[in-house]
């Protein structure tokens, strides 16, 4: 006769009780100040969507948290990281994105760490593939998308009601946000006026619980150092060095790295992703026009969220590679439209700006066709650098 064992079924039963209900306090004692050490450059899309390493960072007051894209994965000598490590300096960083990083996810990331933002000086870089024609869609926000942030929205009440009423009817647009029929139902719940769905109350006792877990399950994840990322450091390039030894240095850096091409694009780039496909990118670039698009709104809100919770932002404003826009045929009359619309967007809101348009053409300021690098993070260095001494 067959034995069957239910053994194995119920270690695995007490084991998944023992870590749902294994007290936050403890986890929370086991994440040291090196773990948080660590998560500087991880750009893990686990600690973007979780909330604990994150409020750890902005409660530290030396720390300088530095919200971007695709562009903070750059890692090379004179990046921000490199930078305050081999300068010395009284503050560090910390990196917030990673490709497919928009205004929506951030605007997410802030509502979450409202409460901590409060008087923190926090740099954002801006990048000009962001304000595309349609905005982002679901294959970019997915990726990043954090539900536990989007949860915990439903929940905000000190926000401004307006501002959250705003950002819920936008996330309410994305297919990943309509295949949670529980996060739905709860914002529709949030934005009823007068009568109030009893199905949407429930859906606010189930998604208390679904937080909960959320929670939990971002605390096991903050445990865990997935990443060995190289930070290609040469603290020589960076240390006892003045601010013009250091362009002169990233440009001796950069003019090793661009050799068979002359739009200053980093070798390696250029040969995998512009030289098979040369001439059919010719004025590929012609019928875009980044100063119309959705993501305007996105970026509204978010810096809505910034001034909500009393942070203090610097924004950079990233500039175009001149010379490949020009082959591309992205014209230089658009491309000054959308430098101008970024300025006034963020003159409108009282917050800083550091344009960097002017150097379309600096050889070594962006490293490929649209990453800022080299000479452009020693230029970004040395702002940051001015901007923490600001009282």
């Amino acid at each position: 006769m067959k034995k069957y064992t239910f053994l194995p079924l119920a270690i695995a039963v007490v084991l998944f009780f023992a870590f749902l209900f294994f007290p936050n306090r403890w986890l929370k004692s086991w994440i040291t100040d090196q773990r948080v050490e660590e998560a500087k450059i991880e750009m893990n899309p686990l600690m973007f969507q979780g909330a604990y390493l994150q409020s750890q960072m902005l409660k530290d007051k030396k720390t300088l948290p530095i919200y971007g894209s695709s562009e903070l994965e750059h890692l090379d000598p004179f990046h921000p990281y490199n930078y305050t490590k081999a300068a010395g300096t009284p503050y560090s960083t910390f990196m917030v994105g990673r490709g497919g990083t928009q205004s929506i996810t951030h605007f997410l990331n802030f509502a979450e760490q409202e409460k901590n933002l409060k008087g923190k000086k926090i740099i954002f870089i801006i990048s000009p593939q962001w304000f595309m024609p349609g905005g982002i869609d679901d294959f970019h926000l997915s990726p990043n998308y954090s539900m536990l942030h989007a949860y915990d929205l439903a929940f905000n009440h000190e926000m401004d009601p307006k501002i959250k009423e705003k950002a819920m009817r936008r996330l309410l647009q994305f297919d990943t946000v309509k295949r949670d029929h529980l996060l739905v139902s709860m914002y529709k719940y949030e934005l009823a006026k007068d009568k109030k769905p009893v199905l949407g109350r429930v859906s606010m006792i189930f998604g208390y619980l679904n937080r909960a877990l959320l929670e939990k399950k971002d605390l096991y994840y903050s445990l865990i150092n997935e990443t060995d990322k190289n930070p290609h450091a040469k603290p020589s390039l960076i240390k006892n060095q003045t601010f013009e030894q250091q362009i002169h240095n990233a440009d001796a850096f950069g003019e090793k790295r661009v050799s068979n091409n002359n739009y200053n694009v980093a070798d390696k780039y250029y040969n995998r992703n512009i030289a098979p496909k040369y001439n059919e990118l010719k004025n590929s670039k012609k019928d875009l026009d980044f100063s119309k698009s959705p993501e305007y709104k996105d970026f509204q809100l978010m810096m809505d969220v910034l001034r909500d919770a009393g942070a203090k932002p610097l924004f950079i404003s990233i500039p175009m590679k001149g010379k490949w826009y020009d082959y591309t045929g992205y014209s230089k009359e658009k491309r000054q439209r959308y430098y101008q619309k970024i300025r006034t967007v963020v003159k409108d809101s009282n917050f800083p700006l550091i344009d960097y348009s002017s150097h379309e053409y600096d050889p070594y300021f962006i490293t490929d066709t649209l990453h800022i690098g080299w000479k452009g993070w020693a230029y970004l260095d040395r702002d940051m650098d001015r901007y923490w001494q600001v009282k």
